[in-house]
């Protein structure tokens, strides 16, 4: 028996791919592109912005710091991801500041043409509303993981997850190289480098990844489900 259908999670991220040529079309027409300095903030904590962004190239992060100066970084997003997406709906100012991590380009859309859109194809609607349900369920689990998961089990929850922003192509039976760097991972998962290596250690030793400089490989989400499934909330597969 086959495992599990991951296409949600993949879908959460470029979203746009499913919809109809149509559709598609019409955002290309109402896009313009930009490329973005390596260091520069996308959207900043506290303001409104006045467009949408969807990453073409390079890769960004969101963060922000808390009283006594320190990294938050809540994750990390490259091709295909969309930035800027609640606040068009709440009208609230961002919380977060999205950065640059590398030179990047993005698709830009107006505030107004998105929304335009949005009445124009109901398909979009759909789609969009698919996308913040899976973005609240996955916010709500790992806001709870801090207190009922150990390091290690919140560190598989989240390479399984950003997994889908790497590699979009890669299937789930494929390696896939996350290039993030253990400091990084550290800052998603609330750990210090030094906490976070022997958690990485151990996985590697599961045969679950290998740990190399400038990043980590996991050997495939496939291979994940099947050992921790469970945690994840996914059905592990049947074994012939």
């Amino acid at each position: 028996m086959s495992g599990p259908s991951l296409n949600p999670i993949r879908n959460l991220h470029d979203f746009i791919d499913d919809l109809p040529p149509s559709v598609r079309a019409d955002i290309d027409a109402v896009s313009r592109y930009r490329s973005v300095v390596a260091g520069a903030r996308i959207l900043r904590r506290g303001s409104l912005p006045r467009d949408v962004f969807q990453v073409q190239a390079g890769r960004v992060k969101y963060c922000s710091w808390d009283h006594e100066g320190r990294e938050e970084v809540l994750t990390y997003m490259q091709q295909g991801d969309w930035i800027g997406l609640s606040e068009l709906f709440t009208d609230l100012p961002a919380s977060w500041d999205v950065v640059t991590l590398s030179p990047v380009t993005v698709r830009v859309v107006s505030r107004r043409q998105f929304h335009d859109l949005l009445d124009a194809h109901p398909a979009l609607s759909k789609a969009l509303l698919r996308v913040f349900a899976l973005r609240f369920s996955l916010h709500r689990l790992f806001g709870l993981d801090h207190s009922a998961l150990t390091l290690k089990q919140r560190l598989i929850k989240m390479l399984y997850f950003l997994s889908f922003s790497h590699e979009k192509a890669a299937t789930d039976a494929q390696p896939i190289n996350l290039k993030l760097s253990q400091e990084e991972l550290g800052k998603v998962v609330g750990a210090s480098r030094q906490k976070l290596n022997p958690a990485l250690k151990a996985l590697q030793h599961e045969g679950l990844l290998t740990v190399r400089v400038g990043g980590v490989i996991l050997h495939s989400r496939a291979r994940i489900v099947e050992r921790y499934g469970h945690l994840l909330g996914l059905p592990t597969p049947d074994k012939a």
